[in-house]
């Protein structure tokens, strides 16, 4: 709303000057049909107004380079946010990947504890037998031993 009084004061301030400086000898010839008002200002305020116009574009220019490095600021950041958003979709893919290593790895290792403990019960069954024929042995020798 206060932009809009200041362009609005300005195109005023626009009009006066455009007013006084457009009297010339074949304008007014042009325009003898309508009659012509002469405003008079004061050149006090018209220097008054010249200055406030002046004051609100440099406010104008200042405000648009904010504006222009807040855009670029913006534009730096949702680049950065996109980065950030790719880097968490690839700690996001690596993430599954390893869980299906993990997976992988638990089934293999599941696997080889049932063939380590397969081959402890076949080394203790042999183990047993080995005793098992000893014992014959020892009891066949020691029949052979006593028979004779």
């Amino acid at each position: 709303m206060i932009k809009g009084g200041y362009i609005a004061l300005a195109l005023c301030v626009c009009a006066l000057l455009s007013a006084a400086t457009s009297c010339t000898p074949a304008s007014a010839a042009e325009a003898a049909p309508q009659q012509e008002v002469m405003v008079s200002v004061p050149l006090s305020r018209l220097t008054e107004l010249q200055s406030l116009i002046s004051r609100q574009e440099q406010r104008l220019n200042q405000l648009q380079e904010l504006l222009s490095g807040q855009s670029s600021g913006l534009s730096q950041q949702q680049q950065q946010i996109s980065q950030l958003r790719q880097e968490l979709q690839t700690a996001k893919n690596s993430l599954t990947s390893s869980d299906q290593i993990i997976d992988e790895q638990n089934a293999l290792l599941t696997s080889l504890s049932e063939e380590l403990k397969q081959e402890q019960r076949r080394t203790r069954r042999i183990e047993r037998q080995r005793l098992l024929w000893q014992v014959v042995a020892g009891g066949a020798v020691a029949y052979t031993v006593l028979k004779e």
